[in-house]
């Protein structure tokens, strides 16, 4: 049986400095990060184990990949008491063209320049360059900024409450302090 069989092997290969930024968003940004991949279970966890992810999920068609990030989405504002804004869930697409409802199922949806143009339409914020090196410097940036957000409104309240106090106990009419 002179049977002559050729056998092609492709698989994905890392970029760059993912391991430090998965590593960074574990550690610093205190998320649950995670593989939702078409690709074959060995390939899957062959990359997934290359850069340091323990929960894979793969051989996922784009519905089930909008089905699981519904249900991360649902389950971490559940368990954090919190409501659709959340940090919790980060979805990054790395060139691939089918994650526009995934990504913009996700809390915040994060996308690289080479995705199409429908994944970058449905992102929440997009990476000029190509690599997800500026995912953990997003994340800090718009931690600052909700924290800062939380601070005004407390203050604008408290000065409110203040301004209002005399007028309610009647040592000022309520015309002057709605004026100033």
């Amino acid at each position: 049986m002179g049977i002559q069989v050729t056998l092609i092997h492709l698989e994905d290969r890392p970029r760059p400095g993912v391991v430090d930024v998965i590593t960074e968003l574990q550690e610093q940004g205190k998320l649950r990060v995670m593989m939702l991949t078409g690709d074959h279970k060995s390939s899957a966890w062959r990359v997934a184990n290359a850069v340091g992810i323990s929960e894979v999920y793969c051989s996922l068609k784009p519905e089930d990949k909008l089905s699981h990030v519904k249900e991360i989405s649902r389950d971490t504002a559940k368990s954090s008491g919190q409501h659709s804004i959340s940090l919790k869930y980060l979805h990054i697409p790395i060139f691939i063209a089918d994650e526009k409802p995934s990504l913009a199922a996700a809390t915040i949806g994060i996308a690289l320049v080479q995705v199409s143009a429908t994944a970058i339409a449905a992102a929440d914020v997009l990476l000029l360059r190509d690599n997800i090196s500026g995912a953990p410097f997003c994340i800090a940036k718009s931690r600052q900024t909700t924290s800062l957000v939380k601070q005004n409104v407390a203050l604008a309240l408290s000065c409110i409450v203040m301004a209002a106090l005399p007028s309610v106990m009647g040592f000022l009419p309520l015309w002057l302090t709605v004026s100033t």
